[in-house]
């Protein structure tokens, strides 16, 4: 069986008559490594030094989003962060997609062959109906979002390379999904014959799941055909039987009680809060009784030690939608919200999903930390 591990993706998709533009990418993430381990990593000392300017003007300390930018934006060491943050992602993609379309019928022929092959099956529509919040905007800025370039499931891959760097784990052979889905719980009979992964993206952890459990029938979902044609053709390559289908995660396709288990990584901060709502009635439908779902995402409001989102350190409880608490983490988050193509993730990082999973029919919900990100499960 041929795996990721042999297969590095750098040298699997780009070809030696593309040196340049892989040490062009090699810069980029240089670049990206430079900022969040030396420019980031000096943010605690001078935003010490910041809060104290600002009490000693201000007789207080700073609590609200306005506080923030009032104390940071002028700041060289912050404006700098969000000016490499911001240039490195457009270069990255910039760069990635003038790779890929030197070779787009090679690769659209690679993607119709996969389409006819197995094990596994692929299921998407040429027609289908984007829902307006999906074409409003592109996800992480990558042009086209994942919807609209047919080639977005290689770029979006070769980015998360990028986007990630190494200190996330090796996104040449998915070991940061495996071990992500290796630590997820199961239900608690221990029976899982069905599996479901939402918003799937390039299909890492449906095929960790399947690799985990491999007698069970695994099932990923993403709205956007080029990644389920993308996912398709990696577990074409890896030699597993896996399912995928173009498929909107608040209108799922799935009869009643038909999955054991559904798992979703980082996608609840990418909708807006009344899609969210309906996900969650439709995880809960699709659930049989006693299967678990698990949310795999940003902090939010109730989470652990009030974490925002996985990235972040730990502070005082999260910010409730008044847009007070701690003014860092609020800095932070508006930015990825206004400037990486996360417009929802504000709403998200404010939102009670214990709450939203009892209004949904989950009676009951925990979170935990496996190291690495903030998990929420909820039993049906």
């Amino acid at each position: 069986m041929t795996t990721f591990a042999n297969r590095p993706l750098i040298h699997s998709l780009t070809p030696a008559s593309e040196a340049d533009d892989a040490s062009y990418l090699d810069f980029v993430e240089g670049v990206r490594v430079f900022n969040q381990q030396q420019v980031q990593g000096g943010f605690k000392e001078r935003y010490a030094q910041a809060v104290a300017e600002f009490e000693q003007v201000y007789g207080r300390p700073p609590s609200t989003l306005e506080d923030a930018h009032a104390m940071l934006d002028r700041i060289p060491l912050f404006a700098s962060r969000s000016r490499l943050w911001r240039s490195t992602q457009e270069m990255m993609w910039e760069q990635i997609r003038q790779t890929y379309r030197k070779r787009e019928p090679e690769l659209l022929a690679e993607l119709d062959r996969a389409d006819r092959s197995g094990p596994g099956s692929v299921h998407w529509d040429p027609n289908f109906q984007y829902p307006q919040y999906i074409l409003d905007h592109e996800i992480h800025l990558q042009p086209g979002s994942y919807h609209a370039d047919p080639l977005a499931g290689y770029i979006y891959h070769y980015g998360t390379k990028i986007f990630f760097t190494p200190t996330i784990g090796n996104q040449d052979d998915d070991d940061n999904q495996r071990q992500m889905v290796n630590a997820m719980p199961l239900p608690v009979d221990g029976q899982v014959r069905r599996v479901l992964d939402l918003a799937c993206s390039i299909g890492q952890s449906t095929t960790a799941w399947k690799e985990r459990l491999p007698q069970a029938e695994v099932w990923g979902i993403d709205i956007a055909a080029p990644m389920v044609r993308y996912c398709h053709k990696r577990a074409v390559d890896l030699g597993l039987d896996v399912h995928f289908a173009q498929m909107a995660a608040e209108d799922l396709k799935f009869p009643e009680n038909s999955f054991d288990l559904v798992y979703s990584y980082i996608l609840f901060h990418e909708l807006p809060v009344p899609v969210i709502r309906e996900v969650l009635r439709q995880v809960h439908r699709v659930l049989r009784p006693g299967g678990i779902f698990l949310i795999n995402d940003f902090a939010g409001k109730t989470m652990a030690e009030g974490r925002m989102w996985s990235s972040s350190v730990a502070q005082p409880s999260a910010a409730p939608a008044d847009r007070t608490g701690d003014p860092l983490q609020l800095w932070l988050l508006d930015f990825i919200t206004k400037h990486n193509g996360e417009p929802f993730a504000w709403d998200y990082c404010h939102l009670d999903m214990h709450a939203e999973l009892r209004a949904a029919g989950f009676p009951t919900s925990r979170h935990f930390d496996t190291g690495r990100q903030i998990v929420i499960e909820a039993t049906k």
